[in-house]
């Protein structure tokens, strides 16, 4: 799959929220944020994409219940993919099936188990395929 592709895939999920649609969300990010400015991350609990000059931010990362910043295991996911992949690696591998998963979509998977996420993301910087 070519970058462009890939992006393209990322952008068409709608699971992406820009920077005024997540601060509507979740108030208190202007809080959390020392400067309050767009794309940087909150102690590594969620990450951002850059699409065509638009800050893009994963819904996934939003605790539905509370409408906090991510949980334990989504700071536990990035720490584990930052150390091989940029943030639309991690993206895609969110978006993507995997075999560790049962098929299932990390994305779907993070908020009823994310310690098997984290195995999943702690599998793929190991090396194994998925898919």
């Amino acid at each position: 799959m070519t970058q462009e592709k890939a992006q393209a895939r990322v952008i068409a999920s709608g699971d992406l929220l820009t920077w005024p649609e997540l601060n509507v969300l979740v108030p208190a990010l202007t809080e959390q944020l020392s400067d309050g400015a767009p794309g940087r991350y909150l102690d590594g609990a969620i990450f951002s994409i850059n699409y065509e000059g638009v800050e893009y931010f994963p819904r996934f990362a939003i605790e539905s219940q509370s409408l906090t910043i991510a949980s334990l295991g989504m700071q536990r996911v990035i720490a584990v993919l930052a150390t091989r992949m940029n943030v639309w690696g991690m993206a895609l591998w969110f978006e993507s099936s995997n075999s560790y998963l049962a098929g299932k979509l990390p994305k779907d998977v993070l908020s009823s188990d994310p310690d098997a996420v984290v195995n999943a993301a702690l599998d793929e910087i190991g090396g194994s395929s998925h898919g």
